[in-house]
């Protein structure tokens, strides 16, 4: 007795039968306006990198350490050295946050816009802190132009821009799946 026979028998679904997934509906693809997050992720290392090398590297060379960290130098402070330390410490993570970011991005994981909004979230605690830090030292006070409050803007801007952006957009459901 065959298969077809027995009213017993499991039902048998045909390649035929199984509905094929749903293409998605909408832009999909890194293009659109994906591509200015990812400019500014692909710029990140390199900027960031730049930054670290010119501005917080050098106050790590003995003579400028202990000229910042030695009580009585004259422009000495004891958050000097957290401070410095937290910097160069955050610039790396960010660095390396936007290098393993861009991976994702160019794999399409489904991780990715999530890890975007923290990444966002991240650089602004990061310059949050540094501007804490640095106001709490005279020297950095006095020297303060209002360039690191800008840049804090324009990161809580950005996030403004871009944290929506990913968490609503068509084009970032269908491109981040894997």
């Amino acid at each position: 007795m065959s298969a077809e026979q027995n009213r017993y028998a499991a039902p048998r679904a045909r390649v035929d039968d199984v509905a094929a997934p749903a293409a998605a509906t909408g832009p999909q693809g890194i293009g659109g306006w994906l591509i200015l997050p990812l400019l500014g992720l692909i710029a990140t290392p390199f900027r960031v990198g730049f930054l670290t090398l010119r501005d917080l590297l050098p106050a790590f060379e003995p003579e400028t350490w202990n000229v910042l960290t030695t009580p009585g130098s004259g422009f000495d402070h004891p958050l000097w050295a957290p401070m410095l330390i937290f910097e160069v410490t955050a610039n790396c993570v960010v660095i390396l946050f936007s290098i393993v970011l861009l991976w994702l991005f160019f794999k399409k994981s489904k991780r990715v816009p999530m890890l975007v909004i923290t990444w966002y979230l991240v650089i602004i605690g990061a310059q949050i802190v540094d501007e804490v830090l640095g106001g709490r030292i005279p020297a950095v006070a006095a020297a303060d132009d209002g360039t690191s409050l800008r840049e804090l803007a324009r990161s809580v801007g950005t996030a403004l821009i871009w944290i929506p952006y990913f968490l609503v957009s068509k084009r970032v459901k269908n491109t981040f799946v894997r």
